[in-house]
This record gives structure tokens, C-alpha cells and sequence, in this order.
């Protein structure tokens, strides 16, 4: 049973569970998309239940005895639960880390009109072929090496030529307005090492990530200067912050 199914077998466990099938809804046409080899049209609303949603829909249900109540309870919990494993399972499924969508896409471009970019580690490319899509000049890299462990670079829904990211800074870097990089492992400082090489070019440089979280390496957050940008701000309106990942975009010197 995949994800997706599951979710829709926890909502008919539950009295009257179709009051949560908009957000599973929401979910299965994020999917599809991705399955399609397109990104999801919108950002994303949050899944997993709030705590008035959980508190009103067991007041709804006051009437159950108390073993159906139990019951009740337990899949609420369930389903709640399963919502929250969303993100693991795009990355999991699809290798899909940031969450790249058509309209933050957009406002990328909107913000940074008429100027080019060079995407580092990009794994499958949904940030260059949404950028692509739209007709913009991007240099899409990755070295894949994390198609040996995942669906990261075993999924492309663009072409992504194979350098790693100090070669591809090396071939690409003086031509090209952006730099973008979103999602660096946590554990690794490949991105000192592209922050110090970018410094020496007259780029701007994009990082989508959680600052002391999720993404990038700890040295790369204190080397790391943010910039106060509004257009970053507006950007940043359409990028999804879904769960307990506060990840957004970031402008960096």
C-alpha cells in the first residue's frame, strides 16, 4: 500500500474522516505532479493537524462509548502521524528535498527578472526545470553522487550535467547573474568550500535551507552573511514551510 493509500485507510477508519480528504487530496495531486515529471502548482498548506482541528473533532465525537472513543482516538493519532511523514516521503520516493513549486518558481523570476542561473548539486533538477519551463538560461549540476544511496539523481526531470560543484563554480560561475544551491547536506562542508569560491566571483548566491537545522553544514552558517533583501522577502511568501522544517530562501555573502 503506498502512502497516499494509507492515508486515505486511516480517514475511513475514522467517523465522519472525509472532513481531512481536502488535505490528502491536496497531497495525491503533489504526487501526481511529481510522478508526471512536473512540480507541484502551489506551495504547500500545512498536513498535519493543529490542535484546535484535533480538539473540535473530538468534541464532535463525545457521543461514541468508550471503547469506540479509544478506537477513535488511536487512528486520529494514526492519521495525524502519517501526515506528518510527508516530507520523508518525497524525499524518500522522488528525491525531492527543497519544495520547489511552480508559483515559487515564479516568483524567483519575477524578482530576479531577465538574469541566468547555475543550480550546484541539483539532484533530480526540479529547481532548474522549473526555471527552464520558464525560459530561463540555467546551468543545471551534480556530481550523483547520491544516486548510489536514493532516488537523488536516479529521477531527472531535466538535464543535469555531471560536475561537482567547485567544477561546476569553475566552468560556469563567470557566467551566469545566480548562483543557487538549496538543500546541502548538514554533515558535509562542501558548502564552505563553494561559499569561499563564490566570494571570488561577481554573483549573487541563493541558498534555499534551514539556517542551524535540516541543511548545510554548522561552519557554513556562522561563515555565512545573510543579506536583508525584500526581494528575498517576496520570494519567500510562496515558499513552502509545511511542517517542523523552517527552511526558506536566503540571499548570501
Amino acid at each position: 500500500m503506498n502512502y497516499i493509500d494509507n492515508l486515505k485507510q486511516d480517514i475511513s477508519n475514522l467517523p465522519n474522516g472525509m472532513i481531512f480528504n481536502a488535505r490528502v487530496k491536496f497531497m495525491q495531486r503533489i504526487c501526481e505532479a511529481l510522478l508526471d515529471n512536473h512540480l507541484p502548482r502551489y506551495h504547500f498548506p500545512k498536513f498535519q493537524l493543529s490542535e484546535k482541528e484535533i480538539t473540535n473533532y473530538m468534541q464532535q465525537n463525545v457521543t461514541l462509548n468508550e471503547s469506540e472513543f479509544e478506537t477513535m482516538s488511536q487512528n486520529l493519532e494514526k492519521l495525524d502521524h502519517d501526515l506528518g511523514e510527508f516530507r520523508t516521503y518525497l524525499q524518500t520516493r522522488f528525491g525531492y528535498w527543497a519544495t520547489i513549486t511552480q508559483d515559487f518558481v515564479e516568483q524567483l523570476t519575477i524578482d530576479f527578472p531577465e538574469q541566468s542561473f547555475l543550480e550546484l548539486m541539483a539532484g533530480n533538477g526540479y529547481l532548474s526545470k522549473g526555471l527552464r519551463d520558464l525560459k530561463v538560461e540555467t546551468y543545471c549540476t551534480d556530481d550523483r553522487s547520491w544516486a548510489k544511496h536514493d532516488q537523488t539523481g536516479n529521477l531527472l526531470v531535466t538535464d543535469v550535467e555531471k560536475l561537482d560543484a567547485l567544477s561546476a563554480l569553475n566552468k560556469y560561475g563567470h557566467k551566469v547573474d545566480n548562483v543557487i544551491l538549496a538543500w546541502s547536506p548538514d554533515r558535509e562542508e562542501i558548502d564552505v568550500r563553494i561559499l569561499q569560491r563564490i566570494r571570488e566571483l561577481d554573483v549573487n548566491f541563493l541558498v534555499i535551507g534551514e539556517k542551524y537545522g535540516a541543511t548545510n553544514s554548522r561552519t557554513f552558517w556562522d561563515k555565512a552573511e545573510l543579506v536583508d533583501d525584500v526581494r528575498i522577502k517576496q520570494v519567500n511568501r510562496v515558499y513552502s514551510r509545511y511542517d517542523l522544517v523552517h527552511d526558506q530562501l536566503y540571499l548570501v555573502k
